[in-house]
């Protein structure tokens, strides 16, 4: 049972800044300890009378594992009352009818998939009702999407609570456009207003004929960071938990000759013929999943069925599993990547994903943690957020790199982050000539922005 006094000097400072704002971002890479830090801003409003309840949402694994074992590990919060709000919706029902009619728990966890289901069956709740207190959103970023029904329904509801607070290991992955719906819900619009597409006419210019692509005025991102810096608490460079080096490491593959006609193809005519199948892109962004599958060894056919292209993959991961010196993280990114490496590893190896129940994701956790398993499947969107892996190993091999620039680097976070005893290691297995290349640029140019983005919020709070 770890003590209150064994928190970091910079927790303790996150934990005062939540304690003392209604409205608050909490900024702070994987691992750096921010669920410690706002559950002892909680209990200490909670013990001071000032709040009766938090609602805490987050990605499902993060709410099932992170914050109760969060809740248990530390002697000033291990004896607050809390509520899953999980399970099939009869189940549900009759947990929220309890919370209506009964006294309320502490805390109220719900994973973000059901906040919609949530949020309607709060309708009638009275708005002085201690549920509406404090409303804690992990991993906020996720709802950067102003399309999304998660986030605007969030936006929809926000203003019921008399305290926000959001937390974040990477608040704008992708561009400053990222900060808009974050800010809208933590700050009920007050900040930039509730209209995304005003804020963004007003901020950014289209920088293609059609709109897809906008970027920012001259000025604008400087203006932008110093509007939102007052609501964000982060940390500085030096501030961070020593780890060990993170190593990551570039397997470069060649597709075969036959493989890169079928690749060029589909590139150029969005069609291609493998065997006896033709395969069809309806259009470019579907042509380019296509192209993601065939560097990977494969193609889906019209039917859904998988067509081998190549084997250059197989053979990488063969070599990586042949090699491996401890226990491995293995990252998919399709069910048939997953489907080779239960080939190559085993049938039953054991992995994180659709598919796999909230029982069985916690138990095999925990095995990985043990130390009991020598090898482990991870879809980056299962477990790209919020779970300590570092116990389990520091070897880490991704059979593709990933679109999105914040799964990447919450996935390395799962082994690179504090607790970890050794230096981490990620191999990274990349097709030369196709989308590989284009993910792993993607990544690496927009989390050189995120970290612009932190050090100027460093640089603001200590000015």
């Amino acid at each position: 049972m770890r003590q209150k006094s064994e928190l970091r000097p910079y927790q303790q400072r996150i934990a005062t800044h939540l304690y003392e704002h209604d409205e608050a971002l909490c900024v702070v890479r994987p691992g750096g300890g921010k669920t410690a830090a706002t559950l002892t801003a909680f209990e200490e409003l909670f013990k001071a009378g000032e709040i009766r309840h938090a609602l805490v949402v987050a990605p499902k694994r993060v709410a099932q594992h992170v914050w109760p074992n969060e809740i248990d590990e530390w002697a000033h919060t291990k004896d607050l009352r809390y509520a899953m709000l999980t399970g099939m919706p009869p189940q549900r029902e009759m947990i929220l009818n309890c919370m209506a009619s009964r006294s309320m728990p502490d805390l109220t966890i719900i994973g973000l998939d059901l906040v919609i289901w949530l949020l309607d069956r709060l309708n009638p709740f009275p708005d002085n009702h201690s549920i509406f207190d404090l409303l804690i959103i992990d991993e906020i970023s996720k709802l950067r999407d102003p399309t999304g029904q998660r986030a605007k329904i969030l936006a929809k509801h926000a203003h019921r609570w008399k305290m926000v607070w959001g937390l974040s290991g990477t608040l704008r992955p992708n561009s400053s456009q990222d900060l808009f719906m974050p800010a809208r819900v933590v700050t009920r619009g007050k900040l930039w207003g509730k209209s995304f597409y005003q804020w963004r006419q007003q901020n950014f210019y289209p920088a293609d004929f059609k709109g897809y692509q906008w970027k920012p005025l001259p000025g604008a991102e400087d203006r932008l960071n110093a509007e939102i810096a007052p609501s964000i608490v982060t940390l500085r460079e030096d501030e961070y938990p020593q780890i060990p080096e993170l190593s990551v490491i570039i397997d470069r593959v060649e597709l075969p000759e036959r493989a890169r006609r079928v690749y060029d193809d589909m590139h150029r005519r969005l069609m291609t013929a493998i065997a006896t199948e033709h395969v069809v892109a309806a259009n470019a962004a579907v042509a380019t999943g296509k192209l993601a599958q065939i560097a990977n060894g494969f193609i889906y056919n019209e039917k859904k069925a998988a067509v081998a292209v190549h084997d250059e993959k197989r053979d990488w991961l063969a070599d990586v599993i042949e090699n491996a010196s401890g226990p491995t993280l293995l990252i998919y990114e399709f069910v048939e990547d997953l489907k080779l490496m239960r080939e190559t590893v085993g049938g039953d190896l054991p992995y994180l994903g659709d598919g796999v129940s909230d029982a069985a994701g916690k138990q095999t956790i925990a095995d990985w943690n043990a130390g009991k398993l020598p090898f482990l499947a991870l879809h980056p969107a299962a477990g790209g957020h919020g779970l300590n892996l570092q116990a389990g190993g520091c070897d880490m091999a991704w059979m593709a790199p990933t679109w999105s620039p914040e799964l990447w680097e919450q996935t390395l976070a799962r082994l690179h982050r504090p607790g970890q005893t050794k230096p981490v290691i990620v191999r990274v297995c990349v097709a030369e000539r196709t989308v590989d290349q284009m993910k792993m640029d993607r990544s690496k140019d927009k989390m050189v922005a995120q970290k612009a983005f932190e050090r100027y919020l460093a640089a603001y709070k200590t000015a």
